[in-house]
């Protein structure tokens, strides 16, 4: 049971759980709701469908059996395997062995593991016990076929709380108001400003110009954010690139330049609807699409030369910025 799956969890509830009890009922995070909710005293509706189960009869030693008929390996909404008490029907390739002794049969479907005597999946018992792959293909076409692939017929929706409220206060960054804007035009590579002196772009248009003269080929030229939300321009095999991350992940948008040589002004814009432009000296200006605006005012400095946090952009292996930036400006409608 790999990638994060074969986890223990502890429990701890003096007068309610058996001190040192134990139990190998197979179970996930999506059964903590139902439990929590018969442990309150409530009980699960009907509809939405809820494919947790209530572990409360494990936890308090009044039952020693699984609640759920299997237990399901989703990637996506793509199924890969199912397990039911010892079994596990892998019904996906695997990308390699889960242990350097496995067989080589990764890609054979289906393989059939018991877990009881071999944790490492190193056996296909599929063809000894057929009648348990049968039961398994069967619970396994039902659920793919309800949740599962590009048609499913009855995908759970997604919850929706009305009117949320974090448990704890989230501290926002300082107010535009509360501290004077620094003159970005006076700043020099390897300077920093806090966010909240630095420019207020949450959810605006914004306009990035400044004129750069340097040897490097790669390097950052001003980075303003992190790995949630930001923007950036630097420099990559010589190309000007222009970044704008509007979330975790993937959600990097970047358009680039034709390689440049000397001394150069540059400007990059970004449009509330995401509409991105970059002119760099004489070029042809490009143009590209992120999905919106940088959400969010950036928690992290404003930096010329250099990116001082978790980097806004994918930057290839920088070099700390030399030469001159000068006339930076950020400006917003």
């Amino acid at each position: 049971m790999g990638g994060g799956v074969r986890e223990p969890t502890l429990a701890w509830w003096p007068g309610k759980i058996a001190a040192k009890s134990q139990s190998d009922v197979v179970a996930g995070t999506i059964d903590l709701l139902p439990t929590f909710v018969t442990i309150a005293g409530g009980r699960v509706p009907a509809d939405p469908v809820i494919d947790g189960r209530d572990l409360s009869p494990v936890l308090f030693g009044t039952g020693t059996e699984s609640p759920r008929e299997a237990h399901y390996y989703f990637n996506g909404y793509n199924l890969q395997a199912i397990r039911q008490g010892p079994w596990k029907l892998a019904i996906a390739p695997q990308p390699e062995s889960l242990t350097a002794g496995a067989t080589d049969d990764t890609k054979t479907n289906p393989r059939l593991y018991n877990l009881d005597t071999d944790i490492g999946e190193t056996t296909n018992v599929a063809d000894q016990h057929p009648d348990v792959v049968r039961k398994l293909q069967a619970l396994a076409a039902k659920m793919n076929e309800e949740i599962g692939g590009n048609a499913p017929k009855a995908r759970r929706p997604a919850g929706i709380v009305t009117n949320p409220k974090p448990l704890y206060q989230i501290e926002e960054a300082p107010a535009a108001t509360n501290a004077k804007p620094a003159a970005l035009d006076k700043l020099a590579p390897g300077d920093t400003v806090r966010s909240a002196a630095g420019p207020q772009i949450s959810g605006k248009a914004l306009t990035v110009s400044c004129r750069v003269e340097t040897d490097l080929r790669d390097t950052v030229i001003i980075a303003h954010g992190g790995s949630a939300a930001g923007y950036a321009l630097y420099l990559k095999e010589g190309r000007v690139v222009f970044a704008v991350r509007t979330g975790q992940g993937d959600a990097i948008t970047e358009v680039h330049s034709e390689p440049i040589q000397g001394s150069v002004q540059i400007k990059a814009t970004l449009g509330r609807d995401g509409a991105m432009t970059l002119t760099v000296g004489e070029q042809a200006g490009v143009t590209g699409k992120a999905p919106g605006s940088v959400p969010r005012q950036p928690a992290e400095d404003f930096c010329v030369g250099h990116d001082n946090g978790q980097p806004v952009a994918r930057y290839p292996d920088v070099k700390p910025f030399k030469g001159k930036i000068t006339d930076l400006k950020v400006t917003t409608p």
